[in-house]
């Protein structure tokens, strides 16, 4: 149970995190891209070395597991990313 509120909070944090991008650079839009193409460079590494892990520790599945939280966090900052834009062409549209 405490997983699913760590995967909450961290989504709920990329949201905010597009969100105040946005917000902050109005006329640059693909500004709030940013988050979701750190986030997804990161969790490619973290799946990559963790096959590449030559020790017989815990360290791969704790790559595994850092993978999926920022797999969590990718998805959400770009469906909320793709939101805003979709939002903001129906707003120009109107006008």
């Amino acid at each position: 149970m405490n997983f699913v509120i760590i995967l909450i909070l961290l989504s709920i944090a990329a949201i905010i995190m597009t969100f105040l991008l946005n917000l902050m650079f109005k006329k640059i839009r693909y500004v709030k891209y940013i988050p979701a193409i750190v986030l997804f460079s990161f969790m490619i590494y973290n799946f990559i070395t963790m096959y590449s892990v030559t020790n017989e520790s815990f360290e791969s599945l704790g790559r595994f597991v850092m993978g999926i939280l920022l797999l969590t966090a990718f998805a959400s900052s770009l469906i909320t990313s793709i939101v805003i834009d979709i939002i903001h062409r129906n707003i120009s549209r109107k006008k």
